[in-house]
């Protein structure tokens, strides 16, 4: 028995076997190498890591970039809330603005036709006018109308008519085609007399 005690057998008797879950001793090279190589881990997985790393530890504003492009989102999605109503407004606006402009012009046009049927419905104006305008006299005025040579210039001659261009040629065919030639005036024939 102390045989299989000096190789490391329980005392129990087991044997060699190894069944029980007991943690098992290593190697101190064994432990050395797990060392070296979960530091290797940790070097690789910190180089991998330091991009992402350097993604969230990022700030714009004083945010992190994760909130910042929340932010952003945010902000353009309010604004394509309110462009349509904004624009809406400052249509009606100067919509409003070119009616008020509107009213004021009609409100003169109104002052001023007012003052005009005001005028024309006094009975000093009407004679005035029919005597200018018309020539017309009271009963009982004689009127005189004195004409003085050459005091009247001639009536200016109206707007000249602008001279038409001559028709194209297939228009002169046409009409040559689908109207009838004008008869010349034939002379009427002439009875003749006794001979």
């Amino acid at each position: 028995m102390s045989e299989r005690r000096a190789r490391g057998s329980s005392p129990a008797g087991r044997g060699d076997r190894r069944t029980s879950r007991a943690p098992r001793r290593r190697p101190a090279a064994e432990v050395h190498g797990g060392a070296d190589r979960v530091r290797r881990t940790a070097r690789g997985s910190a180089a991998r890591g330091e991009g992402a790393r350097d993604w969230s530890e990022r700030t714009i504003f004083g945010l992190s970039a994760g909130k910042a492009i929340i932010l952003a989102m945010v902000i353009c999605a309010l604004a394509m809330t309110l462009a349509v109503p904004m624009r809406t407004y400052f249509t009606q606006r100067a919509e409003a603005d070119q009616l008020a402009a509107e009213r004021r012009v009609l409100a003169d046009d109104i002052a001023r036709l007012k003052d005009r049927r005001a005028q024309q419905e006094d009975p000093a104006y009407i004679r005035s006018e029919a005597r200018d305008r018309l020539r017309l006299v009271m009963p009982g005025e004689t009127p005189y109308i004195v004409q003085v040579p050459g005091i009247e210039a001639p009536a200016p001659a109206g707007p000249a008519a602008p001279e038409r261009a001559p028709d194209p040629w297939y228009t002169d065919l046409w009409r040559s085609v689908s109207e009838p030639p004008p008869n010349p005036e034939t002379p009427a024939p002439q009875p003749e007399g006794p001979r």
